[in-house]
């Protein structure tokens, strides 16, 4: 039985390290700064709608980044709680039933 528990513990550090790669990201989301300038760069104004949507991509990239992260980090203490209650039953089912097994020898 402590097989499925320490498989439930092993998915919740999965979890937990992915939210930190998911952050990591997040935090490394290209984004062009400056563009207002572009124009005395000699850019043209039409990229500038480029500019900008690839900024708003960006930013909506980073948001569920941050949604996806905070959903794995929580899920992930979730389950690690699932883990140590799923162990500590069975563990009190275990000794019950050997307190209460009527073919056992007392030595």
């Amino acid at each position: 039985m402590g097989f499925r528990s320490d498989s439930i513990v092993s998915f919740a550090e999965v979890m937990n390290s992915s939210a930190d790669v998911v952050g990591v990201i997040q935090s490394a989301t290209p984004r062009f700064e400056g563009w207002q300038l572009a124009p005395v760069a000699g850019v043209p104004m039409i990229g500038l709608m480029f500019v900008n949507r690839l900024n708003t991509i960006a930013d909506s990239w980073a948001d569920c980044a941050g949604i996806l992260r905070e959903v794995l980090k929580e899920d992930g203490h979730k389950l690690m709680k699932v883990a140590r209650n799923y162990r500590a039953t069975n563990e009190r089912t275990v000794a019950t039933i050997e307190q209460s097994d009527p073919w056992k020898t007392t030595p």
